[in-house]
């Protein structure tokens, strides 16, 4: 699979992020992917046009690339915690703001995922680039957040890696049953 190092950084591979965290904390990703690639808190260098910040919404394209989750430790928990990924956006604040993130916004988000189906290096969460919620939102800012329903906690489990990609390794027969016995 082909990656780029500018483009992951929601959770770096190598870098686990751990989903230990007390009762129905929800645990935003190590790193924030800035659209502009100038990073967070950093004014936009080059904008055309009457617009003051740089906005754009990367789900809308004709082949969007794909967001890949893939656990590194297994999910434990001792009070039937799930996991739950959503995909956030926010527009920059501009000058006034210093250039941080705005009002997270989900664009998208996994069903539950239980301690069960989240085994060391499943991958749980994948899907195409969602667009942008509300269509009328200009995101500089994309992040994941890890959410735990309250009352509940993960007592082991981290986050391998968080990629996006063009071309995931996947193939429609990956989980397919063999049709024959070798004798």
């Amino acid at each position: 699979m082909i990656t780029d190092a500018l483009l992951n950084v929601l959770v770096p591979i190598g870098t686990n992020q751990s989903l230990v965290a007390g009762a129905g904390v929800s645990i935003p990703s190590v790193g924030t992917l800035d659209l502009l690639g100038a990073g967070v808190g950093v004014a936009p260098p080059n904008i055309i046009g009457n617009a003051t910040v740089f906005g754009q919404d990367s789900g809308i394209n004709a082949v969007p690339p794909s967001l890949i989750v893939t656990l590194a430790d297994a999910l434990a928990t001792s009070n039937s915690a799930t996991l739950t990924i959503a995909v956030q956006g926010a527009v920059d604040s501009g000058s006034g703001g210093g250039y941080m993130p705005g009002t997270w916004q989900t664009f998208e988000q996994s069903p539950a995922i239980t301690a069960a189906q989240g085994t060391a290096g499943a991958r749980v969460f994948r899907l195409p680039f969602p667009p942008a919620f509300p269509s009328s939102m200009r995101p500089r800012f994309i992040r994941l957040l890890f959410i735990v329903p309250s009352a509940t906690n993960f007592t082991a489990g981290s986050v391998g890696s968080a990629i996006i990609t063009r071309s995931p390794d996947e193939h429609s027969n990956r989980y397919a049953p063999r049709n024959y016995v070798v004798a």
